[in-house]
């Protein structure tokens, strides 16, 4: 399996984001599909996503007189509208197939607001079938819903491009929910338990969210979520409280669009930032000039050939620099032409098998595993001092005894006996060593999906 980020860099991506939305209609979601709570499977994000992308798909095709339905269009559109930077198609493959199988119960976040559909499957049915050497997709609604997704009456705008640039199913749902609202600038009022399920896709288990404490909430999904909305698209989302007595009881969402995102992703004539401005003023050159030098440089190339012209103006030696800006031109030629190399690495990385990509997807997933691998043994411990002590010492004693007996560095088995199993020099193999013993010897071997959460949750951190 090869990794690209779902966290792609915001600033590089603006303009391909516009070029993505300019080619489809902004999906028309209706209100009864925001707030979905799985009945049978956990809704993850890629399969609304991709749900999200077969609704597009299908308006497209009755708004141009294609009323069918059953559904078709190549598996290369569907990931293209995805922006799934992935080389494993099986796993959107794996998404498609289940949303027949998932069946949700449909409701708005306004309470009494549409008509009451049935509870069933997200799909009624979906193949997959290769058609001269091209996959092609077909899927079909249910049909006792099919016209009131493809036209609804009351429904949520939005761009599927900014749906592509978040990476959990909570700050998707919240992106919608900011589509269906942005009029009114507040989101409906609910008690917090109720915004639960739909927003993390899990199957309701009544005692089990019964028992969840809203700081956990608010820490692992709202906080979150809210955060990467506000990064990735056009909105600002702040999160309300309301109080029952000394407990927060109800919550709802403030809206706000920012007109400037949308600005942000068209296509505009390049200009050197304020911060490059500021530094070339500070060294006696002035604006006009440095917009003719991006103009003829770019502004990449003038904001790191910058840094080095300061470095040399603050230095005497071998002599004071008498003007600065024909300094600054000497420079600029070396520096465009590595700004021009960082765009072909650029360009190269967008494709998943060039040596640059190739190189980045391994050491994505050598980051990933890595932190899976932490989380593991994290986990691990925290089972083995849940156990009651009567089986923590006889566990220490049975490892001590195996330990013992694959002949280890005696180092490590006399730390063991003077400091305990928790001893850096000890405690990872000591944890290795149980969590063989309780789950089995592909315990530190992680699934592709497992990957993908890890994933989802870094992005490209400590990566590129």
């Amino acid at each position: 399996m090869s990794f690209q980020s779902p966290s792609a860099n915001n600033n590089e991506q603006r303009h391909e984001l516009a070029a993505v939305a300019d080619d489809y209609q902004p999906l028309k979601k209706p209100v009864n599909a925001l707030a979905v709570v799985a009945q049978s499977e956990r809704i993850t994000v890629l399969a609304r996503k991709t749900y999200n992308v077969l609704l597009s798909l299908a308006q497209d095709e009755l708004r141009k007189g294609a009323e069918v339905e059953v559904h078709r269009a190549p598996l290369e559109e569907v990931v293209h509208l995805l922006r799934y930077d992935s080389n494993d198609i099986a796993v959107v493959k794996k998404h498609l197939r289940s949303m027949v199988k998932t069946t949700v119960e449909w409701q708005s976040p306004t309470t009494g607001e549409g008509s009451r559909w049935t509870v069933c499957g997200l799909l009624s049915q979906c193949e997959l079938e290769k058609v001269r050497n091209q996959v092609w997709v077909s899927w079909a609604f249910a049909p006792a819903l099919r016209h009131e997704l493809l036209n609804p009456r009351v429904f949520a705008r939005m761009n599927l491009a900014m749906v592509s640039q978040l990476t959990t199913h909570a700050a998707v749902f919240l992106y919608e929910l900011a589509c269906r609202y942005q009029n009114v600038a507040k989101s409906p009022r609910q008690a917090w338990r109720w915004w639960h399920d739909p927003m993390t896709g899990r199957v309701p288990d009544p005692e089990r969210l019964e028992k969840l404490d809203y700081s956990f909430f608010k820490r692992d999904v709202l906080k979150p979520a809210i955060a990467q909305v506000n990064a990735n698209t056009d909105f600002t989302i702040e999160l309300i409280e309301h109080k029952s007595g000394r407990f927060i009881n109800e919550i709802q969402f403030n809206i706000k669009l920012r007109d400037q995102r949308q600005l942000g992703l068209q296509q505009a004539p390049e200009k050197a930032d304020l911060e490059s401005m500021r530094q070339a003023r500070e060294m006696g050159i002035t604006d006009a000039r440095v917009e003719k030098i991006v103009d003829t440089y770019g502004s990449e190339a003038l904001a790191s050939a910058l840094p080095e012209l300061r470095r040399r103006v603050e230095s005497t030696f071998p002599a004071p620099v008498r003007d600065p800006e024909r300094y600054l031109m000497s420079l600029m030629p070396g520096h465009a032409q590595r700004a021009a190399a960082n765009a072909v690495t650029r360009e190269a990385r967008k494709d998943p098998n060039s040596p640059e990509s190739l190189e980045i997807q391994g050491r994505r997933r050598q980051a990933y595993e890595t932190a899976w691998k932490e989380r593991r043994l994290a986990g691990i411990e925290a089972d083995f001092r849940a156990r009651s002590p009567e089986n923590q010492q006889q566990t220490i004693r049975d490892l001590l005894a195996a330990m013992e007996a694959q002949d280890l560095h005696p180092q490590i088995i006399k730390r063991f006996r003077k400091d305990g199993w928790s001893h850096p020099l000890v405690k990872g193999r000591f944890l290795a060593m149980y969590a063989e013993a309780t789950i089995g010897a592909g315990w530190n071997v992680p699934t592709d999906e497992d990957l993908l959460a890890v994933a989802a949750h870094l992005g490209d951190a400590g990566v590129i």
